[in-house]
């Protein structure tokens, strides 16, 4: 690593040379700092490197370690190393060095030489075994005093975990973070099962992250890799961990569990992973006929109305993976009134009152049809509260209840799917 140096008065940095400067060189004094006509002759031992850390997401926990030279005529003299742990979360760290006497002047190389992707000095970025000089100098501060620099400021390009773009069936999937982590693909695990399908949820008591479906369950154990799947219990190739209070589970153990093969591809930087369909979750989705049916909706969610079952049913999803989140009872069109039928979309919301009674909230999909409220009085009792019946001019009548959670569960453009 030592290297030969040429002592130059004047010159330019680059990646793997150490430029020296004079004692009266002040390109290597910080824009906002005067260097004194004479070098102090107060003695120091110590040199420090103050380092911000370049947050992302992807940042991979690493002992960075930077070394530390004396300028000796046309060598460099290691003067020891100084190691400091970046973690997720570091802001900045600050390495120091111990080293024999010197005077205020003197000028020192250092280089990085592990533990980082690159660090920034000035306008500069500088790879790993890259040499910069680190100036000693004495200068006046901004309320007119002598002062001393014994070191350098820089930014530090952490290592990265290598990024993944996941997709399902060829679909791109909603998982921004994903992540090899020690070799091992781990994924956001709310965002990838809820694409697919899965009912997702936190167990704060028992610290794991449950993934439902059909009535099966699996069971992610945060900070460990012990995990349950379907009734086995299992290790998984990675701990499940929570980063930033997103949880991240082994792609290849929940991919296993449902049955998708992975067809991964390795660009060096970055990686393409495609997730094939699940027969397991295919055959639960199938099974639902406005999945069947092939129904779409410009949000992420469908209402299908059933007049002939008298039933209003709320889905939340995707066309072919719409899972079902409420079915209610209501009441329809009278004959001499029939409730349209067909494929219309949620426009608006009103209410409409009428006197001694009042229907809402009224979620308007065509004309004047609506979904909305059994009549109510305006003391919120029931003025005619019957479901499972003919009885409306064409608009679905629902338990206050009922609409209330449909009116604060869907936006506008949600498919309003009306069969006979």
């Amino acid at each position: 690593m030592k290297k030969l140096i040429s002592i130059l008065l004047t010159a330019t940095l680059i990646a793997g040379t150490v430029t020296v400067f004079a004692e009266n060189d002040t390109d290597a004094v910080l824009p906002d700092q005067t260097i004194t006509e004479t070098i102090s002759e107060h003695m120091q031992n110590q040199v420090t490197i103050t380092a911000d850390i370049s947050n992302t997401l992807l940042t991979k926990e690493a002992d960075a370690t930077f070394e530390l030279f004396e300028i000796d005529g046309e060598s460099l003299k290691s003067l020891g190393t100084s190691t400091q742990h970046i973690a997720r979360d570091s802001e900045s760290v600050m390495f120091t060095f111990d080293v024999p006497q010197y005077e205020i002047g003197t000028h020192f190389a250092v280089c990085a030489t592990g533990g980082i992707e690159s660090f920034k000095y000035y306008e500069d970025t500088y790879p790993i075994n890259s040499f910069i000089t680190l100036p000693t100098y004495k200068y006046i501060d901004s309320e007119g005093n002598d002062a001393i620099s014994t070191g350098i400021s820089i930014t530090i390009n952490p290592l990265s975990d290598k990024p993944v773009n996941l997709y399902y069936n060829a679909i791109s999937t909603p998982t921004s973070g994903a992540r090899v982590i020690d070799g091992t693909t781990m994924v956001p695990a709310r965002a990838l099962a809820e694409f697919v399908g899965f009912d997702v949820r936190y167990d704060e008591g028992y610290n794991v992250e449950v993934i439902s479906l059909a009535g099966k369950d699996m069971y992610f154990n945060i900070d460990t890799a012990y995990t349950t799947v379907f009734g086995t219990d299992l290790f998984a190739p990675h701990k499940t961990i929570m980063i930033d209070g997103t949880v991240y589970i082994a792609l290849r153990t929940l991919a296993d569990a449902i049955g998708s093969e992975l067809e991964i591809k390795d660009y060096g930087t970055h990686m393409d992973i495609n997730m094939s369909e699940s027969e397991f979750v295919s055959e639960y989705f199938n099974q639902l006929p406005v999945n069947q049916w092939g129904i779409s909706s410009r949000t992420n969610y469908m209402v299908w109305v059933s007049l002939s079952e008298y039933k209003v049913r709320l889905y939340q999803g995707r066309q072919h993976h719409w899972k079902p989140i409420l079915e209610a009872p209501c009441a329809i069109g009278a004959p001499w009134t029939p409730t349209v039928t067909g494929s219309y979309e949620y426009n608006y919301k009103a209410r409409w009152d009428y006197g001694t009674y009042y229907v809402g909230p009224c979620l308007v999909f065509y004309r004047g049809y609506a979904l909305h409220s059994v009549l109510l009085n305006y003391n919120g009792t029931e003025y005619d509260g019957r479901v499972g019946v003919q009885i409306s001019h064409g608009c679905i009548r629902l338990k206050k209840k009922d609409i209330d959670f449909i009116a604060n569960t869907i936006p506008v453009g949600t498919r309003i799917y009306i069969t006979p």
